[in-house]
């Protein structure tokens, strides 16, 4: 149900159905079980660290070390849906059903979001991503095509923002928005790259978008993998509208689809991958790559179905999990309790999956 990988894409934590919390180590090909009483939307590995989270049945926060050394422990009066936590383990933020964001910041515990949109009605956990060095946070739950408004417009600032269940990038200094990054629909995924400088997002109907974090108030459209980039014309309806096909890649015989489950950055800020929402009837699973202020996919991966990666339920966002830095993605199993561990080559431009954990 959660999964994450370290930064050096050694290690990964994860979190199953019965509540059982694993350690994986990628090079020995081994699992150790570290816990039979997790929360099952808690695994987060500590990015630039040793270090990874999860929270017990008891609502209590631990922080440890892969070698077992408790680092950290505290309580908090809800389950998460989701949490994050920067290098020095001062900045910590998480989520909960009812899309409530918190932050703990050097002690001080601060309600960043009230209620608004809800993950057992939505079937989406609400996503939080950290930049590296903790000063920007970007969140995604669930878009509305009827928003347009976007941000920065100091005149409207509504207490708690409740009505921000979309992609927002909030400054986790003054600890309010940034930008409302309006443009998505339905269950929407967003990532802020490591640099903080791009904030990448994909949602349930197939679009996708992207915005430099220095200039938050203009969007790019990313590209319809079939259709190209739609131009700006007076009708009503975007596809009645002429479109620019000319950085479109071959498919090469692949079905792939662009209604996305997951985004993440698979080398430092430089690209990302968009993971195709799949239903059990299809026939292989995929991921398109793209390289970050470009609109246009750069190349299509085949994730493979043996076993199936965790890509066709929504409320399974957090078993999708990135190491920038070491070029590693790792993805739950559909209908088994293991992992699926691929390599990034950014010479090659390959993707290859490199062991499957059991």
């Amino acid at each position: 149900m959660s999964v994450s990988v370290s930064s050096d894409g050694h290690y990964v934590v994860s979190v199953h159905q019965g509540t059982n919390l694993y350690l994986w180590d990628i090079g020995a090909q081994r699992k150790t079980l570290v816990s039979r009483e997790a929360n099952l939307y808690s695994a987060f590995f500590i990015p630039g660290s040793d270090a990874f989270m999860w929270q017990n049945l008891n609502k209590e926060v631990i922080v440890q070390t892969v070698e077992g050394k408790e680092l950290k422990r505290f309580t908090l009066d809800y389950g998460v849906y989701g949490h994050v936590m920067n290098l020095e383990q001062d900045v910590y933020v998480s989520a909960d059903a009812e899309y409530i964001v918190r932050t703990i910041i050097q002690g001080v515990e601060t309600q960043l979001k009230t209620a608004g949109g809800s993950f057992m009605g939505l079937g989406k956990v609400f996503n939080l991503s950290l930049s590296r060095d903790a000063n920007l946070l970007a969140t995604a739950g669930f878009g509305s095509p009827h928003d347009k408004t976007s941000w920065p417009m100091e005149q409207q600032k509504p207490l708690g923002y409740p009505d921000f269940s979309g992609v927002v990038l909030w400054s986790l200094e003054s600890l309010e928005p940034l930008a409302k990054l309006p443009g998505n629909s339905s269950k929407t995924h967003a990532n802020i790259s490591p640099d903080g400088q791009w904030v990448v997002s994909g949602d349930e109907v197939g679009s996708s978008r992207y915005w430099n974090t220095r200039k938050p108030e203009q969007m790019f459209l990313t590209a319809s993998y079939y259709h190209g980039l739609h131009l700006e014309c007076d009708e009503e309806y975007s596809y009645n509208c002429p479109s620019d096909k000319s950085g479109l890649i071959p498919m090469l015989g692949m079905r792939v689809y662009e209604n996305t489950v997951a985004m993440g950055f698979i080398q430092n800020s430089r690209y990302y991958l968009r993971l195709s929402h799949v239903s059990p009837s299809d026939d292989s699973s995929y991921a398109a790559l793209f390289e970050t202020g470009s609109p246009w996919p750069v190349k299509y991966f085949d994730l493979g179905t043996r076993p199936w990666p965790s890509t066709q339920e929504y409320h399974r966002n957090l078993t999708i999990s990135t190491a920038p830095e070491a070029g590693i993605l790792v993805t739950g199993q559909h209908s088994r309790g293991g992992i699926n561990v691929y390599q990034f080559d950014a010479e090659k431009l390959t993707l290859e999956k490199v062991w499957v954990g059991r």
